[in-house]
């Protein structure tokens, strides 16, 4: 069933690609926001966004006050919105007050890069639940923004110690999968944690990719022990799909136990886990060392669902890309092409952005169905 389809009694005719987010009477983008507290349903403002496809749009939205701040992300802001009648949806935008944080607009591009590959990749397929749902966007706006439907279930940190075998070996199976097709898109996610990652009973589900890069992109310092890999807390060499297994293994160890493993290498109860050995290759310290998603999804009696099936060829690739290079024309007008004075800690990192994520005519406004 065609999710967006169902929405069509609430979508504005679609015109000229939307050009400036929500709008108030006055027509300010972002007035319409809430400030410290909640709005009732009924006052409402149009939205204007790309969908997932990469169609414009424009919706009544109902916004309601900022998250708390322990629920925000860095120099983003996180608000539930209503858009239509009930569609419920989590937007995440980068306030106008931090437009000079060039990291935080890169991190946001690459996002929604992530975001369209995925859909586009595995929106029609049966294990597309095992993503984010990605609802839309718009970058070319004064707050520049992406939205999520809210994400079912409850972080597996819930069940540490806990859970059943067989819904031991469900999650394993689920997350080397999902590890392995963000592989196919080139992707290493580099978010997941037991806190993160959530289970509803019959699905995983990966959080928003916020932290996301390409794979054979320079490594960032980032994470925390032991669920972000040892190279990867340091900032050493290159993102690996391997990177997101070693997160794999350490979650299902705490999943087993409800301890945290060890944060250089394999935990040394590892013997006496037997539901385990199929992961041992994964904690190792190294990526190099560690076996590749296909390897461990063999291990598992899983068939590689991209066996002989290569993904398909992009039928939005000459709208995608336009807007990349309307999306160069405008980043050049605001002053956010790279910057030869910016310090590298506190401006852009080189190659973070959508367009260099997925390279030229491969980003944009598209999705499939």
């Amino acid at each position: 069933m065609d999710d967006w389809a169902d929405r069509q009694d609430t979508v504005g005719t679609p015109g000229p690609a939307p050009a400036g987010g929500a709008a108030s009477g006055n027509g300010k983008p972002g007035d319409a926001g809430a400030h410290n507290g909640s709005r009732p349903a009924g006052d409402r403002a149009e939205l204007a966004f790309f969908t997932d496809e990469g169609t414009p749009a424009r919706l009544l939205a109902a916004y309601w006050g900022d998250l708390p701040s322990g629920q925000q992300r860095r120099a983003l802001r996180a608000r539930p919105m209503t858009l239509g009648e009930d569609w419920r949806v989590l937007q995440y935008r980068l306030s106008h007050t931090a437009r000079g944080d060039h990291r935080a607009r890169d991190r946001l591009e690459a996002e929604v890069g992530v975001g369209l590959a995925v859909r586009r990749a595995f929106g029609d397929a049966p294990y597309h639940q095992l993503f984010a749902r990605f609802g839309g966007y718009h970058l070319d706006v004064r707050e520049p923004f992406v939205f999520y439907e809210p994400a079912r279930g409850r972080p597996l940190a819930a069940l540490a110690g806990r859970a059943t075998v067989k819904e031991q070996e469900r999650i394993r199976s689920e997350l080397v999968l999902a590890v392995r097709l963000l592989e196919a898109v080139g992707v290493v996610h580099r978010g997941l944690t037991p806190y993160t990652v959530r289970w509803d009973g019959r699905h995983v589900r990966l959080p928003e990719p916020c932290l996301a890069t390409r794979a054979g992109h320079p490594r960032e310092a980032l994470g925390e022990a032991p669920w972000a890999s040892p190279e990867q807390r340091d900032g050493r060499g290159t993102a690996d799909s391997r990177d997101d297994l070693w997160s794999v293994a350490q979650m299902m160890y705490h999943l087993a136990t409800g301890r945290e493993g060890e944060p250089d290498g394999p935990p040394r109860d590892l013997a006496r886990l037997p539901a385990l050995g199929v992961l041992s290759t994964a904690y190792a310290h190294r990526a190099e060392e560690r076996g590749h998603p296909v390897e461990v999804l063999r291990m598992l009696n899983r068939q590689d669902p991209l066996q002989g099936r290569p993904l398909p060829a992009d039928p939005l690739e000459p709208g995608r890309r336009a807007f990349d290079e309307e999306l160069a024309r405008k980043r050049t007008e605001l002053g956010l092409d790279d910057d030869p004075d910016a310090e590298p800690g506190a401006g852009r990192v080189p190659g973070r952005g959508l367009r260099a994520l997925f390279g030229a005519g491969r980003t944009g406004t598209g999705g499939r169905r």
